[in-house]
């Protein structure tokens, strides 16, 4: 049997991970492959495909449905600055209390926005509670800004 060595690698548990980056990267790449697995589902049902729209969700263009499909590309968007995040901290000259900040709004945002996308197509009210997620993904990527900004800065001075 193969033995892959990992010199260089830290092994992957839950006990070893960093409080951000590693878990920016699992919940990116998690929402990324469930952004898919959803545009598989709602493909079954467009362009006159081999099931028939559920009811709640309507004709392509209500409101409903839009959410929905918004929340689909969502989970893919999100999941995607969600690991640009974990690569983008490594490297930022934000402090260690504002990498969490950053990390731990992405990582809610990136959940809770496609879900509250979901539940508003189910049920119009929802759409409410959009604000909070959609704020969480606004604090996370200005502090990314600020931190690249900084790091850059920071840089242009050395000698």
């Amino acid at each position: 049997m193969e033995q892959r060595s990992t010199a260089g690698r830290a092994a992957f548990s839950p006990g070893t991970m960093s409080p951000g980056r590693d878990w920016n990267r699992v919940v990116g790449w998690t929402t990324t492959a469930l952004g898919v697995g959803t545009g598989l589902v709602l493909g079954l049902w467009s362009f006159d495909g081999p099931l028939a729209v559920p009811g709640w969700i309507g004709a392509y263009g209500e409101t409903s449905r839009r959410l929905v499909r918004l929340g689909h590309i969502a989970l893919i968007g999100l999941g995607i600055l969600d690991i640009l995040l974990a690569r983008e901290l490594v490297r930022s000259a934000l402090g260690a209390r504002a990498k969490q900040v950053a990390s731990v709004t992405m990582i809610l945002g990136n959940v809770f926005l496609p879900l509250t996308l979901f539940a508003a197509g189910a049920y119009r009210p929802a759409k409410f509670f959009m604000a909070l997620p959609a704020s969480c993904v606004f604090v996370a990527l200005v502090l990314a800004a600020y931190g690249a900004r900084a790091t850059v800065a920071r840089v242009g001075d050395e000698p």
